[in-house]
């Protein structure tokens, strides 16, 4: 039997992981910038390390991690797990809770979980004796120390290997900065150092998620928002970072769904998490000084108009011309309409990869994380966040209600713009809600925003025959000729089925509205 430490290490890991392919690993190497951060020469190491999980995945399903790794002649077993409420500082939503135990030999030792009280409660209902081997990692490490400009000691791990699950195997190039001493912010720092240098994209993903992946099959799909982790008496000031680290989180979740073309939700996706994050920003722009968010703002803004028109020919081929030709015969009309969409979608995703994979995105994220770390709303004897959240939350809330109930006023003989107009206030009283709903009776809550998504949803429908009479536009500006006779054919086709439908949807829409004003608040 393995021997048993008194003391298990436990640890909260303050670092930050970045994906590289093995070109940007060469290029980052050989950078002036980086190298002069160097102030030891690399140690390098072979590690090998078996994943385990039970054979329903509950290690999985709880995102915790557990392996057994081989380092240089060592064995250490190792638990990960999240931390269990997000906090204001900048690095905890990356962050993760850490416990380790040497062993003796490649052998797991499963009683070890059991004997630490906070690890035992994270297991709780799981089977310790079904544990059993999952994937395996066979990596080559370089670690350097690097010290920053500021007098911080960051330890940099560069991972080059491949990740095995049977016969099937995926290559491995990973960048890791984890802080050894001094302020978070040197940390950040260096972080949009190695942007500037290389293209590298911040990333939430672990090798325990990568082999888990690659595992089951279940390929890189696309991820909903996570809800805020508060406590009841969280400043505003927490729910502002949590949520801007959220924000990222989602993004990042998404990207390779994307940049894979799997599933047309993740951009979707994508544009929700930017949506979100400029949403938060928003909410506090009133007491956030000016001069310190605008910039992020902006940006956030131009990455999500980059993504609109993939969005846009999405809904548009897979929703709305797919629901027309399910109710015709075939009609080459709407087969040439397909065709020419696919294309202008195909040229539209295009965009949206080249920007993922773009230097100007690597430093949105970590320009976004460095907003969040250096918290530059904070002044030098106050902090205009530093209130309870639910204070916050009354006023915001309220705000956000009142302005809708003003704009759904005669919602029936409004006009396109109108009903345009109210559909982005109820956008932003949802995600209002959605950042401030932890604070309060979760049933209450639920309920408010289900009448919300109810009604921006039959907006949405409405607003999609608008959105596809302007891309119809676009295909005909472009065509003439016979092909431009044809596409005229389709366009009246999806327009006279869709206004057919729209009776209905406005009377779901209207009556979704009467069950929203006559509704209850939860705040």
């Amino acid at each position: 039997m393995a021997r048993t430490p008194k003391i298990p290490s436990r640890d909260l890991e303050v670092e930050l992981k970045f994906e590289l392919s093995r070109e940007l690993v060469r290029t980052l190497s050989r950078a002036a910038p980086f190298k002069a951060l160097w102030s030891e020469p690399a140690h390098k190491k072979s590690l090998r390390a078996t994943y385990f999980d039970t054979p329903d995945l509950l290690l999985s399903q709880r995102a915790v991690s557990l392996r057994v790794r081989k380092e240089s002649r060592q064995f250490v077993q190792c638990f990960k797990a999240k931390p269990d409420v997000a906090s204001a500082t900048s690095t905890d939503g990356f962050a993760r809770l850490e416990w380790e135990w040497p062993l003796p030999g490649p052998a797991l030792n499963a009683q070890l979980l059991s004997r630490d009280a906070e690890v035992k409660a994270l297991l709780k209902g799981v089977n310790l004796r079904q544990l059993q081997p999952l994937f395996t990692t066979d990596i080559k490490r370089q670690t350097r120390l690097l010290t920053t400009p500021g007098g911080a000691s960051v330890r940099c791990d560069l991972d080059r290997g491949r990740i095995l699950a049977g016969d099937l195997e995926t290559p491995i190039f990973e960048l890791e900065l984890e802080l050894q001493s001094g302020p978070v912010r040197e940390l950040l720092d260096m972080a949009r150092v190695l942007t500037s240098v290389v293209p590298t994209r911040l990333s939430s993903r672990t090798k325990a998620q990568r082999g888990q992946e690659l595992a089951l099959g279940a390929g890189k799909g696309w991820v909903k928002a996570q809800p805020l982790l508060l406590t009841h008496d969280a400043q505003a000031h927490d729910v502002l970072c949590a949520s801007v680290v959220e924000g990222l989180k989602h993004l990042i979740a998404n990207e390779d769904c994307v940049l894979e073309r799997r599933h047309i939700e993740g951009v979707h996706q994508m544009r929700v998490a930017l949506r979100r994050m400029r949403a938060v920003i928003t909410t506090y722009k009133k007491v956030l000084p000016k001069g310190c968010f605008e910039d992020l703002s902006r940006d956030l803004k131009a990455a999500g108009t980059v993504m609109s028109p993939a969005r846009d020919w999405d809904v548009f081929l897979d929703e709305i011309l797919s629901g027309v030709e399910s109710g015709f015969d075939p009609q080459p009309a709407l087969h040439v309409l397909r065709k020419k969409a696919q294309h202008r979608r195909d040229k539209a995703y295009d965009h949206v990869i080249q920007m993922i994979q773009s230097a100007e995105y690597a430093r949105l994220l970590t320009d976004a994380l460095y907003w969040v770390g250096t918290q530059p709303w904070v002044g030098a004897d106050q902090n205009p966040l530093d209130v309870p959240a639910v204070k916050t939350a009354d006023t915001v809330l309220a705000r956000h209600h009142k302005r809708v109930l003003k704009l759904g006023q005669g919602l029936g003989t409004m006009s396109t713009d109108q009903r345009h107009q109210l559909r982005i206030a109820i956008k932003k009283a949802r995600y209002a809600a959605e950042f401030f709903a932890p604070l309060y009776p979760r049933n209450q809550a639920t309920a408010y925003l289900r009448r919300l998504r109810a009604l921006q949803d039959g907006l949405g429908h409405l607003n999609d025959l608008a959105t596809a009479q302007r891309l119809m536009a676009e295909l005909a500006t472009d065509t003439r000729g016979k092909n431009a006779h044809t596409l005229n054919r389709a366009a009246g086709l999806v327009e006279g089925w869709y206004t057919h439908a729209g009776h209905t949807r406005e009377d779901a829409l209207l009556n979704a509205w009467a069950a929203f004003a006559r509704g209850k608040v939860f705040w």
